[in-house]
């Protein structure tokens, strides 16, 4: 995904963390230099983020595809790959992004911020997992199934193993990152209990865990570097977030087969 979008100042502390302050006046880019605070002289402070060519540490704008270095430009017309003290140029692009994103943060509309947004995305693997889950759910429903006393067993078996989701958590330092690492690591943790189930399972709950484990797939691969940030209901990136969401489906007809309580 690309990303590209104005800014009013970007300040770092020369140890990693970045300060982000939008642009309030965007019609303005482009066409006049209204909103542009322009320096007669180099910035008075060593860590305000300027233009090498004329100085300026105002209106500067940000792009870059996410996972590769981030590239500034200029109102000049000069444009830069930023080498920061504490940041590699990959995690320059990822913070800012995270920050102009943030509910603490500005919350730039995100249809200014992506230059590909007419790009059509990925089918989601909620959506993936969607018609197994539908058929084994409609046939709990109408009694055409009923679980084995073996399918009860391996039901509660992997929904006792998952135990609860991590919590999400806000306002500390870095605790977006650490919130996204946990989740990540739980996802991975009972996508692996549910391959394993899909191996040895038989008969009805067998197919539905082999093909809810083929469909969810993509989500074992994930990684850190994946988790591009984006509005969701749960603040998580969308694609752990729908991870998420489709695992979860998983376990909710689980436990309506293993409880028998199928009226959901």
């Amino acid at each position: 995904m690309t990303w590209n979008f104005a800014t009013s100042r970007i300040g770092h502390d020369g140890a990693g963390t970045l300060t982000l302050e939008v642009c309030h006046h965007r019609a303005d880019y482009g066409n006049t230099f209204g909103g542009v605070f322009w320096l007669n002289s180099p910035p008075t402070s060593d860590l305000d983020v300027f233009c090498p060519a004329c100085t300026a540490d105002r209106g500067l704008s940000v792009s870059g595809t996410w996972g590769a270095p981030a590239r500034l430009a200029c109102v000049c017309g000069h444009s830069w790959t930023p080498r920061l003290p504490g940041l590699t140029p990959e995690q320059v692009l990822r913070n800012l992004v995270r920050l102009a994103l943030s509910p603490q943060g500005p919350a730039m509309p995100l249809w200014r911020m992506r230059a590909d947004h007419d790009t059509e995305p990925p089918s989601p693997l909620h959506q993936a997992v969607r018609p197994y889950l539908a058929e084994a759910g409609h046939a709990l429903n109408r009694r055409e199934w009923a679980f084995t006393e073996h399918e009860g067993r391996a039901a509660a078996d992997i929904l006792t193993r998952a135990g609860r989701m991590p919590h999400r958590r806000t306002g500390e330092p870095g605790a977006e990152e650490a919130d996204d690492a946990a989740h990540l690591a739980w996802l991975h943790d009972n996508l692996h209990v549910l391959e394993g189930h899909a191996l040895t399972a038989q008969g009805r709950l067998g197919t539905l865990l082999s093909n809810c484990a083929t469909a969810l797939r993509p989500a074992a691969a994930l990684t850190m570097d994946d988790l591009e940030p984006g509005p969701t209901w749960s603040s998580l990136p969308p694609v752990l977030d729908d991870a998420l969401r489709a695992l979860g489906a998983v376990h909710v007809v689980l436990t309506a087969g293993a409880t028998g309580d199928v009226d959901y």
